[in-house]
């Protein structure tokens, strides 16, 4: 096989990737955009020892499961990957895939739950990140073209109630209309990585309720003529607050912390399951409303469950699972490394009525969740932890010291299912799996957020 053939292939299997899966004597080849039982016409573009990649051309045979994008970009955008795969197939190609990465790392099938969803598979996104660019003349937004730094400029939005992408709704979309008007009467340029010229970098938006926190990040220090952007936004009748992102450096980060309140509040309120937290621009909140609720939830009505309802959240961050937990249980401790989080969690806390209910600790959990489980065993107590940690999983580490504290129970809330399958190997031999419970958090896309529940052995 080289790069360039022209093949014709069955689709066996799905990829991690959302991608269809051939095999051509032996080798593995991936090919974005199909699926499984489909054959298909394609172009090798990669050939590497032990897989190739491949581009479709044409599908020959297409399966039952694929539907018509709703999306007109959907084949040039790098956003989404399945919006072609019927949405009840779009799941069971995400189940399989949490049992596909339990089964490789532990060596052993255990039992998954169905996919769990609100029912929301469009409009569901409460922030998006948009890159700036010129194209024609004008400053267009849009995603970048998958695997490159090309912007795709977005089309016109399919249906009222959506936005020109159809993960988020008409109001987003109303924020970056008014936003682009201004920005091509104003003529401003945009940001080029390689030269690192130009100002323009991307446009940032949050929906909180009913009330929008719209950032513009830009390679300067200052808005040309703010006052004309703030009308403009008022004009589209929606409540909202605007910021400016001064982000000079060399990088890929989008926002940097250098933000300032051009107008309205500096942070906005947000009801997360009964728990109002004030959210600023750097705030980190799960995209999507209604999962968040049920997974949060879920976990309560566990440790509801409890005998003992004491609970550790090691990842708390500002706090807000931790206060979330707190109406199910009788004492919880947050434990978090980041200072100015703590701080934030503290006011939360405040604000929730859960001062001497809940206990915010700064500190690594590597050193403050051993030394807690052992306060709480000398006192007798039964305790449950919580583990929300980013997509690269769990530090070693700190595993190594939730096996040293012993808690009778760990609810595992992950978003990448490698990387859980990896760190629930390292308990395997200390705890036993419950339940696994995928939520489809991003609709129309490879990602799934899964729930574990474990009992010490």
């Amino acid at each position: 096989m080289q790069k360039g053939d022209i093949l014709d292939l069955e689709i066996v299997s799905s990829g991690m990737e959302g991608e269809g899966v051939a095999r051509v004597d032996g080798m593995v080849v991936f090919v974005p955009l199909c699926m499984q039982g489909e054959k298909v016409r394609v172009m090798v573009r990669e050939v590497n020892k032990k897989f190739a990649r491949a581009t479709v051309i044409k599908v020959l045979e297409p399966s039952p499961d694929r539907t018509e994008p709703l999306c007109p970009i959907f084949y040039r955008c790098g956003c989404c990957d399945m919006q072609h795969i019927k949405y009840d197939r779009q799941l069971l190609i995400k189940k399989a895939n949490v049992e596909a990465c339990l089964y490789k790392a532990l060596g052993r099938k255990v039992q998954v739950d169905d996919v769990r969803g609100d029912g929301k598979v469009y409009g569901y996104r409460n922030k998006i990140q948009v890159p700036l660019a010129k194209v024609g003349g004008k400053v267009v937004a849009g995603y970048y073209k998958g695997n490159t730094h090309n912007v795709v400029p977005f089309g016109q939005r399919v249906r009222e109630d959506l936005g020109a992408c159809v993960m988020y709704t008409g109001g987003m979309q109303d924020m970056l209309d008014a936003f682009l008007r201004y920005a091509n009467e104003v003529g401003l340029d945009c940001y080029d990585e390689q030269k690192h010229t130009g100002f323009l970098r991307h446009f940032v938006a949050r929906r909180v309720g009913d009330k929008y926190a719209v950032v513009i990040v830009a390679n300067g220090k200052k808005l040309p003529l703010e006052k004309k952007l703030i009308e403009v936004l008022k004009n589209t009748g929606r409540e909202f607050s605007l910021y400016f992102d001064s982000n000079t450096k060399k990088t890929n980060v989008i926002m940097s912390p250098d933000i300032k309140v051009l107008y309205g509040s500096e942070r906005l309120d947000a009801d997360i399951c009964g728990v109002r937290a004030k959210v600023s621009p750097l705030s980190f909140m799960q995209v999507n409303d209604g999962v968040r609720d049920m997974i949060y939830e879920a976990v309560a009505e566990r440790i509801k469950e409890d005998a003992d309802k004491v609970v550790i959240d090691a990842y708390s961050g500002a706090g807000v699972l931790t206060n979330v937990l707190a109406k199910s249980a009788d004492k919880v401790y947050g434990i978090e490394i980041v200072p100015e989080a703590v701080a934030d969690a503290d006011e939360l806390t405040e604000q929730s009525g859960n001062v001497g209910k809940v206990e915010n600790i700064c500190g690594d959990c590597v050193e403050k969740l051993p030394a807690l489980a052992e306060k709480l065993r000398e006192q007798g107590r039964r305790f449950a932890v919580v583990l929300d940690p980013p997509r690269k999983g769990c530090d070693e580490r700190v595993l190594d010291a939730l096996k040293s504290a012993k808690p009778d129970k760990v609810y595992y809330i992950s978003c990448n299912p490698a990387t859980l399958a990896r760190d629930l190997a390292r308990l395997d031999d200390a705890y036993t799996i419950m339940s696994v419970t995928p939520y489809d958090m991003f609709p129309e896309t490879k990602h799934v957020e899964t729930l574990v529940c474990l009992e010490k052995k």
